[in-house]
């Protein structure tokens, strides 16, 4: 799908410069082309050489980015090591205000399973424990799917999560980790906008 072809060829031959941009193949796979000039020194001839890049996989891991920051859990994908290759908008946010601003401990490239190693308090430290052991059963295949009730308050606010981890079949990814803030559910089961619908 791209009937520019051969005039952007003709373009580069004559001036000289490098053009690039994106096309699709009839089967909806996008590529990145870019045409250069080329030429043999001993020669007067010259050339262009137009090359294409599949770059289909760059632009679904867009999508998926793109899906992901509009959903307002925290939300991370993580490789078979557990460690962190994809994280929403929501994830990012809550880490940087809640104790890892420059994201090293839950930032994209660090281990998830290391993050639970320093936990400030003995209540936290069992959390922690029963956290990391639960995202590790999932990304091993031992459990297929595992839920944490935890508190994770400050100094100010009483704030209750609750963690789901779920695998992810394939190459790229282990597993994902979602938490939500059920605070409201937690202080007020009973309330008009937290009774289940029967």
């Amino acid at each position: 799908k791209y009937p520019s072809h051969m005039e952007d060829m003709r373009q580069t031959l004559s001036t000289g410069r490098m053009l690039e941009h994106e096309t699709r193949a009839p089967d909806g796979r996008a590529f990145l082309v870019r045409i250069l000039p080329y030429g043999v020194p001993s020669s007067k001839a010259r050339g262009v050489l137009a090359t294409f890049v599949d770059i289909t996989a760059l632009h679904d891991r867009q999508r998926l980015q793109n899906v992901l920051d509009a959903l307002p859990e925290h939300v991370a994908l993580l490789d078979s090591a557990g460690t962190i290759v994809m994280a929403n908008a929501a994830w990012i946010g809550f880490a940087k205000s809640n104790g890892d601003p420059d994201l090293q401990h839950s930032g994209i490239g660090s281990n998830y399973l290391e993050a639970y190693a320093n936990s400030p308090s003995e209540e936290g430290a069992l959390e922690a424990s029963r956290a990391r052991h639960g995202v590790k059963s999932v990304l091993e295949g031992a459990e297929p799917y595992f839920s944490l009730q935890y508190p994770c308050h400050t100094p100010t606010e009483k704030r209750w999560f609750l963690m789901n981890v779920a695998p992810i079949r394939g190459e790229d990814y282990g597993a994902v980790v979602s938490c939500v803030n059920i605070t409201e559910w937690y202080e007020h089961p009973n309330s008009p906008g937290n009774r289940k619908i029967s």
